[in-house]
């Protein structure tokens, strides 16, 4: 979070003359100018309520400010009395991941124990149809990840957000946007590209693996 100093300005208008006090000089919005008027006469401070001096302009989009007013009563006015401009508060976001980009990035582990898982479970009959329902229903899944992903990081004042539409191109792609966008506004996030590649290359060593040992084990069954 950071105080934006520079949004604190003060407007033109008439301000008491500080070379001389019973004159109001106008300030043109960065300097005095020549021009000066005659001062009414000051009213006095009620409690916390502060009268100006001069008369306040109606054609103002912005109240004046008083550059004399203390800072402390500068604040809490009535509200056609000069007053200073409050300071502007920016946030800067700081959450760089999100649930469902970590379901996202595992996407290749947990889909390939779900498709293992049915065809040991269904055995012939995890045929043509079971498998095309099982592809669009993971399609529909990383698409829905996606999208609250991106709606995760704009709710978490993320300035901008990778567009669900480069999934399209790939979950992968839509990972390595991301992280462009991410590390751009909190310095990291990477690490879903890396979890992702990693996952990526842990089913097919995995299933190398297992075949192998399958034909190791059929080989030597033929051979005894």
């Amino acid at each position: 979070m950071s105080m934006d100093t520079a949004s604190t300005v003060i407007i033109a208008g008439w301000y008491p003359d500080p070379a001389d006090a019973t004159q109001a000089r106008w300030w043109d919005g960065s300097q005095w100018t020549p021009q000066t008027r005659p001062r009414h006469t000051p009213a006095p401070v009620q409690g916390n309520r502060y009268f100006s001096p001069v008369p306040i302009r109606t054609d103002a989009t912005l109240p004046p400010i008083d550059p004399y007013r203390p800072m402390e009563k500068r604040h809490n006015t009535q509200g056609f009395v000069s007053m200073a401009a409050k300071p502007t508060i920016q946030y800067s976001p700081t959450r760089a991941y999100t649930g469902s980009v970590w379901w996202l990035a595992t996407m290749p582990i947990w889909s390939t124990v779900l498709v293992m898982v049915l065809v040991v479970a269904l055995g012939e009959f995890f045929s043509f149809f079971p498998q095309s329902l099982l592809t669009v229903l993971l399609l529909f899944t990383a698409v829905a990840l996606t999208i609250h992903d991106r709606k995760v990081l704009l709710a978490a004042m993320h300035p901008t957000a990778a567009s669900a539409w480069w999934f399209l191109l790939g979950p992968f792609i839509y990972l390595v946007v991301r992280s462009v966008h991410v590390t751009k506004n909190t310095g990291h996030g990477w690490a879903p590209v890396i979890v992702y590649l990693v996952s990526s290359i842990v089913p097919l060593a995995a299933i190398l693996a297992f075949t192998s040992l399958y034909v190791f084990i059929a080989s030597m069954m033929g051979a005894v």
